[in-house]
């Protein structure tokens, strides 16, 4: 038994790539197994999540296949989280009588002791959601607290129980509000202007204030000096895990948006990006510029939906000073079409000091198909402008919500797979560079599948969240590691 790879599996499933896992989980000849309990309760998790998402025409006949395979692992060992599983299924499949009997087992396994070891919240998720399938609302509500109690950061199981207790609920007729009691923290993105004096203790007191009000627990921005040195700095004070995504490469970056602001701003972006959790560069820059930022925004702020949803939690914006750059070019637009709030703290530039203007650089969107395929010409006539480069055509958008529901219109009927890199260059670039970043992509997954660069999963998560990315790995190319996602089916 493979059990890394089984753990990337599980890793995928976590994270909401339910297409990926369900592959490696196949490439791994794993789908024949019928004696170990383990792998069959992983196959039932990764079929009731496809069919979570699958069209209700395929629903039902997933959700029984998902049901067997838990009841298969319960029967071979006895475990609580395949049971209450099939449970849930059960209530989800209409059969509310056979959800009934499998939770009433599933609680007299927690009162006997009978059951394979798990965690203490777990063990307490479990006892709660058997609750609520029975229809004990109150109980459920006290099981569940315990269990919370137990794991207060748990936040991934939490956001596990939370989005089952949500199906349940809704399926039951009954009210979902009390479940916000047990989201975890919600996922900030901020960002803020660039020319503020470094001893601007008024305006980290204002800073500070409006971040105990949102309470998140997660954050994604940049990290130019001025506001966002600031805001990073108190949300690491606060224990926010922060996660960094620059324009540039980070030298670029120090060099244009930090150091000719002063040593002191050096040091406070060193304090800061040594400690935080993640840092991302957009590698192909070696200069600051507007392209670059307009993208680095769009990552960042689609990982903060990201990575919200994946914990059943919330995502909102904190706005530090003028926010015309994000308004100006519609990501605040996007933002707010979904929902999503916004949060202004005024704050005056340092007329003291002055900047030049950035480059403007340029992005694109490439779509890589086989040279001479129909699917080029239907791109041309959507407005991309074609090349070739090899035995691909390349066809650019300006716009990456663009490039992929082109290619989306085009390519839906064909067994071809078509690869989508989007990218932020300076225009000295050659064409012959950027767009093999599309051909390795293209050439990376089925035939039939539309893979995308993860700059332009980001953007599609911010701009167009009807069309649902997945992860998908990475594959090394010449130029480096490409992160890959896929358009997921609908």
């Amino acid at each position: 038994m493979n059990n890394a790879m089984l753990a990337a599996i599980r890793r995928h499933a976590r994270s909401g790539d339910t297409e990926r896992a369900w592959q490696l989980f196949a490439d791994g000849g794993f789908e024949g197994e019928r004696r170990n309990a383990n792998i069959l309760s992983l196959k039932g998790r990764l079929i009731k999540d496809r069919a979570l998402k699958a069209p209700a025409g395929e629903r039902s006949a997933l959700l029984r296949a998902a049901g067997d395979a838990y009841l298969d692992s319960a029967t071979i060992t006895p475990a609580t989280y395949p049971l209450i599983n099939a449970a849930t299924i059960a209530l989800l499949s209409d059969d509310r009588p056979r959800a009934e009997t499998l939770a009433h087992r599933v609680l007299a396994m927690l009162e006997s002791g009978g059951y394979q070891a798990e965690t203490p919240y777990w063990l307490g998720a479990t006892r709660a959601e058997a609750w609520l399938l029975l229809g004990r609302i109150v109980d459920a509500r006290g099981a569940l607290a315990e269990a919370v109690r137990r794991a207060p950061q748990a936040w991934e199981d939490h956001a596990s129980t939370l989005r089952h207790f949500r199906l349940i609920l809704e399926k039951l007729g009954e009210p979902t509000d009390w479940l916000r009691t047990y989201q975890p923290p919600s996922s900030l993105h901020f960002s803020g202007i660039i020319h503020v004096a470094p001893d601007a203790g008024e305006a980290s007191a204002r800073i500070g204030a409006a971040i105990d009000a949102v309470k998140p627990g997660f954050a994604f921005g940049a990290l130019a000096a001025g506001a966002d040195i600031m805001v990073a700095e108190i949300l690491l004070d606060r224990g926010v895990d922060l996660h960094i995504v620059l324009p540039s490469l980070t030298s670029a970056f120090r060099r244009d948006s930090v150091g000719q602001f002063g040593a002191a701003w050096e040091g406070r972006f060193d304090a800061v990006l040594a400690a935080a959790g993640t840092v991302e560069e957009i590698g192909d820059l070696d200069r600051v510029s507007e392209a670059g930022i307009f993208m680095g925004d769009e990552m960042a702020m689609g990982l903060a939906i990201r990575h919200a949803h994946v914990l059943e939690s919330s995502a909102s914006a904190l706005r530090i000073g003028d926010g015309a750059r994000l308004r100006g070019r519609g990501l605040d637009d996007a933002w707010t079409r979904q929902g999503l709030a916004i949060h202004a703290v005024p704050l005056d530039r340092d007329s003291r000091r002055a900047v030049g203007a950035l480059p403007a650089f340029t992005r694109e969107a490439l779509v890589a198909v086989p040279y001479g395929h129909a699917v080029a010409a239907e791109l041309a006539a959507a407005g991309a402008r074609v090349d070739r480069l090899g035995s691909h055509t390349i066809a650019s958008f300006a716009d990456p919500v663009a490039a992929v529901r082109a290619a989306l219109a085009s390519g839906r009927d064909t067994n071809m797979p078509l690869g989508i890199a989007y990218m932020a260059f300076n225009p000295d670039m050659p064409m012959r560079d950027r767009a093999e970043q599309a051909v390795h992509i293209a050439g990376a997954v089925h035939p039939g599948s539309i893979s995308v660069s993860r700059s332009t999963a980001l953007a599609l998560t911010l701009e167009a969240p009807d069309l649902r990315c997945e992860n998908f790995g990475h594959i090394a190319t010449p130029q480096g590691d490409i992160a890959l996602s896929i358009i997921a089916s609908s």
